[in-house]
């Protein structure tokens, strides 16, 4: 026995953790590598007389605040044994959506980074979230990918939400959602842009191709610079002939005849000719501009 030395790999550590009525025995290794909180945690001395928290069962790490089915969740994902993870000839955690929500929101509280990732990952792809999943999950547990894709397809979604599925966010939220959607309309052929959005089809320069007063070709109606004009199609090349006024008793050729110079290149642009819409605000900067660090961290 003399030279017998411990494995680097399985030999344990156990501690025991109490979540609610449940005594949890589990190796402290995994505790230790995947968060700084409970590493730091085991690093704190024993007081005088002590046993250190956790060695002994009857001296458990009390976990206050948590359920023992969330616990539960946390432990099959850092401790899977070959009977649940063995399904046929493939590798299966076997959970379902609640439990790896469970995994998500207790990795999160407790820096599990790396735990925290492969729960967004299975959430994302093994299982479909609504769009009002997606948001109330990504404000619980700091998902922003989840923020933006749920603001995206509620505003894009057709039908329109539900007073019920807005209601659910809170008043605040379901205004801002309401008002990206008023701003950017969910079609698909349509292109909306302001006047000021046209630019020269021929350079690459960023100034506004028409300057100073410009009155629709239909109607005679002025359009001015930030005048919200449309077109079928998607962009970002456009004929300017095809522009369309805004106004709604309208919604006639704007550009029938017109002739203007670029600024940058001197390059005459007709009614026939090609045109760049560069959008200062698109679907992704109204979200960001509404939800901020939501979609950003």
């Amino acid at each position: 026995m003399a030279n017998t030395v411990p494995s680097s790999e399985f030999f344990w550590d156990n501690i025991f953790i109490k979540v609610e009525d449940t005594l949890f025995c589990v190796p402290r290794c995994e505790f230790v590598k995947s968060s700084e909180v409970f590493a730091d945690m085991f690093l704190l001395p024993a007081g005088p007389g002590e046993s250190t928290e956790g060695r002994v069962r009857d001296h458990p790490i009390v976990l206050e605040g948590y359920k023992k089915d969330e616990f539960t969740s946390l432990l099959k994902v850092m401790y899977p044994t070959a009977g649940s993870q063995i399904s046929g000839t493939t590798l299966d955690l076997g959970l379902g959506k609640s439990e790896w929500v469970n995994v998500l929101k207790l990795s999160t509280i407790w820096n599990m980074e790396k735990i925290r990732t492969y729960a967004i990952h299975k959430l994302s792809t093994d299982f479909t979230l609504s769009p009002a999943e997606k948001i109330l999950l990504a404000r619980a547990h700091k998902v922003a990918t989840w923020m933006y894709e749920g603001v995206s397809e509620l505003v894009n979604s057709n039908p329109k939400p539900t007073i019920e599925e807005l209601g659910a966010f809170g008043w605040e939220t379901a205004a801002r959602i309401l008002w990206i959607r008023d701003s950017f309309p969910p079609n698909l052929n349509i292109l909306t842009f302001k006047r000021d959005d046209i630019k020269c089809g021929y350079c690459s320069s960023s100034s506004s191709l028409i300057d100073g007063a410009y009155n629709c070709y239909s109607c005679g109606r002025s359009i001015p610079p930030d005048a919200e004009l449309t077109i079928p199609g998607s962009g970002p090349t456009v004929v300017l002939r095809d522009i369309r006024c805004p106004h709604i008793t309208c919604r006639g050729t704007v550009f029938h005849t017109i002739y203007v110079r670029c600024n940058s290149c001197s390059t005459t642009h007709g009614a026939d000719h090609n045109a760049r819409i560069i959008r200062k605000t698109g679907l992704k900067e109204l979200i960001e501009d509404s939800f901020g660090e939501e979609v950003r961290r």
